[in-house]
């Protein structure tokens, strides 16, 4: 374990190492400044804990790999919150915010509360800036029970994808890990002036949002849209990735749609074959051929139209799960075979028969 009992096995490489160490040291800097702007990260990153990052720890250490991202609390009302270094030149956060601003039904981004920027180094500008949202549940566990849940859920992932498309921004790592959702209704809505309309009455609905704007491409109109190069995001078997062939972000965004359903739920969960050749045509490697986000919309729409309402209701179950129905016959005829197999027992003398041979004349 290490000077703050951490006690995670890692292998990094020394470049790795210096990386995180220097996250590390940058969080204790800061906390006077994140302080400042309403917000308490934890008491193991304050200035004078500097020293305690000036060296690689021996053995263990806490997340290794994302020294980035910090938890926290706002201290007007201990919501908890998640903070994020954000590198400058690469405009996520810029992206962020104006997506963030815009008052659209459509939009899923995550609500963004504040944008921290440390002064730079004389007349240079900060090398980073600290991304301030709500600490919310991502979707790498179930979050959803019945079927109907998961149109729900694919329905505002689609939305959300057409809300950035229509402003010319490709989030290009669309991917689980990259939604996270939250039932609460008291969750502050900024697009929403008028708090009064934001009040429901019932139980709340699941909303899901995107995050980690990182590897966005960002355009100022439909017109100015280009290809680009790299190999980036979460799904890397998506033909078209290349460093050296340019390809479309948008097609791009729409093959990590199909891939993130066909890896996490069409093969994790029952009753979910309708979607197979919608979701073919999602992940054709020509993106040439692929929906646009629209149309992957209405088209899913109109799929979801044709579905009775009984197989709506119906809960989603997980591959090599055994359904409460079948849980209770198979309890029942193991109480039936076993109460047998006691009666039997309990009976073997009365049951016990000596068997007698008797010889025919010969």
């Amino acid at each position: 374990m290490d000077d703050f009992g951490y006690s995670i096995e890692v292998k990094l490489t020394d470049e790795e190492w210096d990386r995180y160490l220097s996250h590390k040291r940058r969080w204790c800097e800061l906390q006077p400044l994140v302080e400042s702007r309403g917000y308490r990260i934890p008491k193991e990153y304050r200035p004078e804990r500097v020293s305690a990052w000036d060296e690689r720890p021996k053995g263990y250490v806490e997340e290794p790999h994302y020294p980035h991202l910090l938890e926290g609390t706002r201290i007007s009302d201990n919501r908890p919150v998640m903070l994020k270094f954000s590198r400058t030149d690469l405009w996520e956060a810029a992206i962020f915010q104006h997506l963030a601003s815009i008052p659209d039904t459509d939009n899923h981004t995550i609500p963004l509360y504040d944008v921290i920027t440390p002064p730079g180094e004389g007349d240079s500008p900060a090398e980073w800036c600290i991304v301030v949202t709500p600490r919310l549940t991502d979707c790498k566990e179930r979050h959803f029970d019945k079927l109907r849940d998961f149109v729900d859920f694919l329905t505002q992932v689609l939305e959300g994808v057409c809300f950035m498309h229509r402003y010319n921004i490709a989030h290009t790592d669309v991917a689980r890990t990259n939604i996270v959702w939250d039932a609460r209704q008291n969750l502050p809505d900024p697009k929403e002036k008028d708090k009064s309309k934001s009040k429901k009455t019932g139980p709340a609905r699941t909303k899901y949002y995107f995050i980690d704007f990182g590897l966005a491409c960002s355009y100022t109109s439909f017109e100015e849209r280009g290809l680009v190069k790299g190999i980036c995001g979460q799904h890397r078997n998506i033909p078209e990735l290349s460093e050296e062939i340019p390809y479309d972000p948008f097609a791009l965004d729409i093959r990590q749609i199909g891939e993130m359903l066909k890896r996490d739920y069409t093969e994790a969960y029952l009753g979910l074959d309708f979607l197979g050749p919608w979701m073919a045509r999602l992940r054709d490697d020509n993106p040439t051929k692929r929906p646009t986000a629209e149309e992957a919309l209405a088209a899913f729409q109109a799929l979801v139209s044709t579905l009775p309402e009984d197989k709506l209701k119906a809960r989603l179950i997980a591959r090599g799960e055994w359904p409460f129905g079948r849980r209770i016959i198979f309890i029942l005829v193991g109480l039936w075979m076993f109460g047998n197999g006691m009666f039997l027992w309990w009976n073997w003398d009365r049951f016990n028969v000596p068997i007698v041979v008797v010889e025919s004349p010969a």
